[in-house]
């Protein structure tokens, strides 16, 4: 199961990193795929990547909605600076991969990282769009997912986004965040 997870995620981060997609809100429930490569998913009308054919649309599994509200529940926590929620929703052992750096464990992220960010922010917007669960099994998944974040600091207001990865992982019948690796959308020069 690992070694299956992490070639997920791999794969996962290279179809991400070559095929940059505009931010568009997701439209609840759905998920586009092709019959031929099923195991290609968008949040949106368009082409396979691989064979170019029409993506057809098709209801969000049961479990797919739930890493679905997983983000709608964490973005709302992330905005709120609810860092108690926040810990609920990452494992203990959690490797988060962000702006060049890598934090170990869920209190390395929290104090070397997340928590001295949130607490420079003023004004916080921050959402997903474009969240694609790809299942692995009942208890394991992986996400990608387009992010913006908004927020004052100090006298300089900060706009941004890009792209991220997850794997998620069942814990007592929640999601958890294993690993996260994301990576902030150049800026115009």
């Amino acid at each position: 199961m690992k070694l299956v997870g992490m070639v997920a995620l791999i794969v996962a981060l290279a179809v991400t990193a070559a095929s940059p997609r505009p931010v568009h809100a997701q439209a609840a429930g759905s998920l586009y795929t092709c019959a031929m490569h099923p195991g290609v998913l968008e949040t949106r009308e368009g082409k396979c990547p691989v064979c170019s054919m029409t993506l057809r649309a098709r209801p969000m599994t049961p479990a797919e909605q739930s890493v679905a509200d997983f983000f709608k529940a964490y973005d709302a926590a992330f905005v709120a600076k609810d860092m108690e929620k926040l810990g609920t929703m990452y494992t203990n052992d959690t490797t988060v991969y962000e702006g060049g750096g890598v934090n170990n464990g869920w209190a390395d992220y929290r104090d070397k990282h997340l928590g001295p960010e949130m607490r420079s922010y003023a004004d916080l917007q921050f959402a997903h769009s474009n969240v694609v669960p790809h299942m692995m099994g009942a208890d394991g998944a992986y996400v990608t997912a387009d992010y913006t974040l908004h927020a004052k600091v100090g006298d300089r207001v900060s706009d941004g986004g890009g792209l991220a990865t997850y794997q998620l992982v069942k814990q007592s019948g929640a999601w958890k965040i294993k690993h996260t690796h994301t990576s902030a959308r150049r800026r115009q020069l």
